[in-house]
């Protein structure tokens, strides 16, 4: 069974990934419209200002009036990350010092603890909740049983099946719902920054001296 879920696991991220980049590239079938004004900036520093200084707090102005549901929403991604290296030391048959195992349910206990927090504020926030969607609370829900079926695997090798098994749902969903973003927001970024960075626009003149 575990010999078979692994390859599940193994069959549904390919099956995630080849998806993904259906869409991706698809996505190139809109077509580009022609632009006729001169460069007057850099596309290149566009881009590195949207992956590195455009994504602080301060730089975004939703962000910068909910700091901690900005910090919230970092730690919860370090846990999704964290939940996918781990997933990763499974299927590969990857040992690491003790050191690693603890600091690894810390990152995990905090991610899930900011994933459930996050999920009770759309709960309980009348304006988020008459923006959101049932697919917002499913893949809210999805990942973080997935982090937490990892946390509890750190202590317990029996909660590894269903661990794997949410894995399985998990990647299968990802190119269908919201949990797509995982793609779509590096390459929004890259387009973003691209674009504005050719027109001048970013980085900010203030920030260019």
């Amino acid at each position: 069974m575990f010999t078979i879920l692994k390859l599940g696991v193994a069959a549904s991220g390919l099956f995630c990934a080849g998806v993904l980049m259906v869409v991706l590239i698809r996505t190139f079938a809109f077509g580009q419209k022609p632009v006729y004004a001169r460069p007057s900036g850099s596309s290149f520093a566009g881009v590195m200002y949207a992956f590195g200084w455009g994504m602080l707090p301060w730089e975004k102005e939703s962000a910068a009036k909910h700091i901690w549901t900005y910090m919230g929403g970092i730690l919860y991604h370090i846990g999704i990350l964290v939940t996918m290296l781990f997933l990763a030391t499974i299927l590969l048959r990857i040992s690491f010092p003790m050191i690693w195992l603890y600091l690894a349910r810390i990152l995990l206990a905090i991610g899930l603890f900011c994933g459930v927090a996050l999920l009770i504020k759309r709960i309980l926030k009348p304006h988020l909740r008459s923006l959101s969607s049932g697919d917002d609370y499913w893949a809210n829900f999805l990942v973080d049983l997935f982090i937490l079926l990892a946390l509890i695997s750190t202590y317990a090798e029996k909660a590894l099946i269903p661990f794997l098994i949410i894995a399985i749902i998990t990647f299968v969903y990802i190119p269908f719902g919201k949990l797509r973003h995982c793609a779509f927001f590096f390459y929004s970024r890259i387009i973003f920054g691209a674009y504005f960075g050719k027109r001048g626009v970013l980085p900010h003149p203030s920030r260019k001296t």
